[in-house]
């Protein structure tokens, strides 16, 4: 009977998960309430509070499920420490994942103008894949191997740009002369940033 009953709050907690994502998304925070998120959810309101709290605890909830799954360890540990290789499989990975979650990174910039609380979810996977390239960029330079001034500043420059495209060019990839591949445009951008760090060992 407890299993029953374990597994009945699993999928309530599942199904107001997924009706918050869908209403967040399309209608933003401001103008989804906790009484929209529960009737789509075929739950009671006082059900959705008891599993999540609030609206703001419910939106983090959802974009932890969303756009939280960065596994910066695991990123890190496939690292060779051979500079092309490793800024390839970064670049690749976080054009890939900024691409993937770009509607809600959009709907997050959106309502942190009236909602500052907001910053903090928007900021959470940037400021992690920052943090693992000021780490390697460190370690490159401590070795030698690569001409960094400021890694904080590099690291910034260089998700900069994929964030910049995954977020504010891809959207209208369909307007421009060309659309380019997930895999060339991240060569592209490793390539510039070799060129311009000129590795000591390329």
């Amino acid at each position: 009977m407890k299993n029953t009953t374990s597994s009945r709050k699993k999928k309530a907690r599942q199904r107001i998960l997924d009706a918050a994502a869908e209403s967040f998304q399309s209608l933003g925070y401001a103008r989804t309430t906790t009484q929209g998120i529960a009737d789509k959810a075929g739950v009671a309101e006082v059900t959705l509070f008891r599993h999540f709290g609030d609206k703001q605890k419910l939106f983090h909830a959802v974009f932890q499920q969303i756009g939280g799954g960065v596994n910066f360890g695991m990123l890190e540990a496939q690292l060779i420490y051979d500079f092309a290789a490793d800024l390839h499989l970064i670049s690749e990975h976080a054009l890939r994942f900024f691409l993937e979650q770009q509607d809600t990174i959009r709907m997050l910039m959106f309502e942190s103008i009236h909602f500052p609380e907001m910053k903090t979810a928007l900021a959470q996977n940037p400021k992690g894949m920052i943090e693992l390239l000021v780490r390697y960029f460190e370690k490159q330079r401590d070795k030698g191997k690569v001409q960094v001034a400021d890694p904080q500043v590099t690291a910034q420059s260089f998700l900069s740009m994929i964030f910049g495209y995954a977020v504010g060019m891809h959207p209208v990839r369909d307007l421009l002369p060309a659309e380019i591949p997930v895999e060339k445009m991240s060569s592209e951008f490793v390539r510039i940033f070799l060129a311009t760090l000129k590795p000591n060992n390329q």
